[in-house]
C-alpha cells in the first residue's frame, strides 16, 4: 500500500509564525486522505506533548525541525531539539549523523528566478551575478555535499522554481521531496510525497526516505497531480496497470 505525506506542515505548537492548530491539522489532513504529515516545526514540539497528542490520532505525525543555516533552510528528522552550533550546516550534519537522522533542503531555489536588485532573496545564491543558469551549475554548491535530498515542491515557492530543483535531481541522481508548507489550513497537500510502499511510524518514514522510494506531487488537495519524478508502476489513467507514465502527467490520484 503506498503512502501519501505532506512533508513540510507548521503548526502554532511550534511555528510561531503559524495560525495552523494540531486539531485543525488532523481534520484537514484527514478530508484530504494522507497518510501522514511531516511537522517540520521551527520552534519545536515539546516530545511528551508531540507524542500524546499524536497517539490520540491515526495520522501518522512525525516530528521535525526546520532549520536556519548558513546554506538555507534544513528539515531535520531525528534531531527533536535544537543543539548549540547548529546554525552551521556543517555541524547540523554531524550531530544529524549522531542521532541517524536525515536532513532535506527545503525551498532551495526560491526566489532563484528573480527579479533581482543589489542582491537576491535566495539563500544559496545571494550575488546575482552568481545566479546559475543550469541545473548543472547549481549541482557545484558546497550544500549538495551535506544534505540528503532536497524539496522540489514547495507550495510556497513559484513553480519555475520547483522545476528548476527537479532539474538539479536528476542530474544529483536522488528523487526531490515535496510540502506544502503550510501554516494555516490553506494549502495543505498541494505539495506532498507519495511513497511506494506503506509508512507507518517515523522509522518507516526514514527508510523510505533512504531508500528514495517516494515521488514528489504538486496539487494533489485539489485531486489532480503533476508528478516531479518518476511515479510507481502502478499509476495509470485507466486501470492501473500501464507503466512509465510521463513527468508531468496531470492524472486524478
Amino acid at each position: 500500500m503506498d503512502s501519501i505525506f505532506d512533508l513540510h506542515v507548521h503548526t502554532l505548537m511550534g511555528s510561531r509564525d503559524s495560525d495552523l492548530s494540531p486539531e485543525q491539522l488532523v481534520v484537514e489532513a484527514s478530508r484530504l486522505v494522507l497518510k501522514g504529515v511531516l511537522l517540520a516545526e521551527h520552534d519545536g514540539w515539546p516530545a511528551n506533548d508531540f507524542n500524546k497528542f499524536s497517539e490520540q490520532h491515526e495520522l501518522v505525525m512525525v516530528n521535525a525541525l526546520e532549520v536556519y543555516t548558513d546554506m538555507g533552510h534544513v528539515i531535520t528528522l531525528g534531531m527533536k531539539r535544537y543543539y548549540p552550533g547548529v546554525r552551521d550546516i556543517r555541524e547540523l550534519r554531524r550531530v544529524v549523523d549522531e542521532v541517524g537522522g536525515f536532513m532535506i533542503l527545503a525551498h532551495p531555489f526560491r526566489f532563484l528566478s528573480g527579479p533581482h536588485g543589489q542582491f537576491t532573496r535566495n539563500q544559496l545564491f545571494v550575488d546575482p551575478a552568481l545566479v546559475p543558469k543550469t541545473a548543472y551549475e547549481a549541482l557545484s554548491h558546497p550544500v549538495f555535499e551535506l544534505v540528503d535530498a532536497i524539496e522540489v515542491v514547495n507550495a510556497g515557492t513559484d513553480e519555475i522554481d520547483n522545476q528548476f530543483a527537479l532539474e538539479v535531481t536528476k542530474l544529483w541522481g536522488r528523487p526531490g521531496t515535496g510540502g506544502s508548507d503550510a501554516h494555516s489550513t490553506h494549502g495543505i497537500a498541494r505539495g506532498a510525497t507519495l511513497f511506494h510502499g506503506e509508512v507507518r511510524n517515523e522509522r518507516d518514514l526514514l527508510d523510505a526516505l533512504r531508500a528514495g522510494a517516494y515521488t514528489a506531487l504538486e496539487g494533489y488537495n485539489k485531486g489532480q497531480v503533476i508528478f516531479y519524478g518518476e511515479p510507481p508502476d502502478w499509476i495509470s489513467p485507466t486501470d492501473g496497470t500501464v507503466n512509465n507514465l510521463p513527468i508531468g502527467k496531470h492524472y486524478g490520484l
